[in-house]
C-alpha cells in the first residue's frame, strides 16, 4: 500500500465527526507528510472551534486563528491541524503564530470579533509525549522514518474520541482586531531585477521603483 492509499485508510476514522471531515483529514495527511500525535490534536481543536461559533471550514477570509504552540519545540505539527480543520491557510494569511508552547488555539470571526479558545486536555498532551512515537522522535528519528505502528492507534483514537475527552473550550467572547491595510491587487515590475511585485511592497531607490530585496530596506 503507498503512503496515499494509507492515508486514505486511515482518514476513515474522521467519519464520526460529521459528513465530509474524512476527505479534510485525507487532504491534510497528504499536505502534512506523516503520522503523528500532535497534527491530529490540532485538527480536533480547529474543527470544535469551528463548531462551537457555528460557522464552516474558512473559503475567503472572515477568519482568524491565533495558534499558541509556535516555533523550535516538538509537536509543533499541531498548527497544521489547526490550518486544516479550520481552513484559516498560512498563504491567506489568516493564522498566526503566538508562540506560547501551548496546545490551544484561539478562532476569531473578523466581522463581530466572535471568538472562541480551545485547548487540549493536559493528560491528552502528556499522553502524546509519553508515546513511542515521541521517543523515537527524541532519538533523533525522522517523523516519516518511526515505526507507524508507533502512533497509528493513538491517532484514530485522537481522531475519533469526543471533544470532551481530550479538549477544554471557553466561553464565547469578543476579540479586538487591529486595523490591517487593505489588500493590494496592482503588481509592478521592479526596475533593477525585473521580477514583478506587489506594489504596496515596492520601494524608490534613486529614482527606481525597486522590490524591497533591491531596495535593501528593511521590510
Amino acid at each position: 500500500m503507498n503512503r496515499f492509499e494509507y492515508f486514505k485508510e486511515i482518514s476513515g476514522s474522521a467519519s464520526v465527526l460529521g459528513e465530509g471531515w474524512d476527505r479534510v483529514l485525507e487532504a491534510s495527511l497528504i499536505v502534512h507528510g506523516h503520522l503523528c500525535g500532535a497534527m491530529p490534536l490540532g485538527f480536533r481543536v480547529g474543527r470544535l472551534a469551528l463548531k462551537v461559533l457555528g460557522t464552516e471550514r474558512e473559503p475567503n477570509m472572515s477568519k482568524v486563528a491565533f495558534v499558541e504552540t509556535g516555533v523550535f519545540h516538538a509537536a509543533g505539527c499541531f498548527a497544521d491541524g489547526v490550518q486544516f480543520a479550520t481552513g484559516c491557510t498560512y498563504g491567506k494569511d489568516l493564522i498566526k503564530k503566538l508562540d506560547y508552547g501551548k496546545w490551544a488555539v484561539t478562532l476569531a470571526l473578523k466581522k463581530d470579533g466572535k471568538a472562541v479558545r480551545v485547548s487540549v486536555r493536559p493528560e491528552a498532551v502528556e499522553a502524546m509525549f509519553a508515546g513511542k512515537f515521541m521517543s523515537e522522535r527524541k532519538r533523533g528519528v525522522p517523523p516519516a522514518e518511526v515505526n507507524p505502528e508507533f502512533i497509528l492507534e493513538g491517532f484514530k483514537k485522537t481522531i475519533s474520541r469526543p471533544d470532551e475527552e481530550i479538549l477544554e473550550v471557553s466561553k464565547i467572547f469578543t476579540y479586538n482586531f487591529s486595523p490591517t491595510p487593505k489588500p493590494s491587487f496592482n503588481i509592478v515590475k521592479c526596475e533593477v531585477c525585473g521580477e514583478m511585485t506587489a506594489e504596496n511592497k515596492m520601494r524608490i531607490k534613486e529614482g527606481k521603483k525597486v522590490c524591497l530585496p533591491c531596495s535593501e530596506y528593511g521590510v
